[in-house]
């Protein structure tokens, strides 16, 4: 009990071991980081960035348009209309707007008696070595309710920009079951 007693002085003084910036007449040295963000060119006020950013932002990549569903929305969007069994809109997400005469997904696009659908999905993948990539693979994790039962799908979605660059399209798929 008794060091404790003559600790507490200690907290209330502060270390000794570090100067004092006020006595010493000079200021301390700043952080790394500050250094650093001190040497940083500062960004033109008449530059093209949006209001309330202080920097230059490098635009990104896209092999589609600017404002377009990015692979992952574009490839649940899909589902969904599955689900809604409007097999046209969802046959609109495919490259050329139509299916092969027995889809990739077929395995999906089969089910009976679909109650609920829950996909979900991982960053996408390039699959290709062109910037910006054209060629994309989204993972896929899907679980299906039905009247008979619940069932679980493993694979991904591979897609390609529209041929006019508005969006992303279907290029294919491969779903396996997976057993739970």
């Amino acid at each position: 009990m008794r060091r404790v007693v003559y600790l507490l002085p200690l907290l209330f003084a502060g270390c000794s071991c570090q100067p004092d910036p006020v006595a010493g007449g000079a200021e301390p040295p700043p952080p790394d980081g500050a250094a650093i963000a001190a040497a940083a060119p500062v960004a033109d006020a008449t530059s093209q960035t949006p209001a309330g950013l202080s920097s230059v932002v490098a635009p990104t990549l896209s092999a589609v348009a600017p404002g377009a569903l990015d692979e992952g929305t574009t490839v649940r969007t899909y589902i969904y209309a599955l689900l809604n069994r409007d097999r046209k809109a969802a046959d609109a997400y495919w490259s050329g707007g139509r299916t092969s005469s027995r889809p990739d997904d077929a395995v999906l696009r089969d089910i009976a008696d679909l109650r609920n659908l829950r996909i979900d999905t991982d960053s996408p993948i390039a699959r290709d070595t062109e910037q910006p990539s054209r060629l994309r693979e989204v993972p896929v994790r899907v679980r299906a309710i039905t009247g008979t039962g619940t069932f679980f799908f493993q694979g991904w979605y591979r897609l390609q920009p529209r041929p006019d660059g508005s969006g992303w399209e279907i290029h294919g798929a491969s779903l396996q079951p997976v057993v739970h």
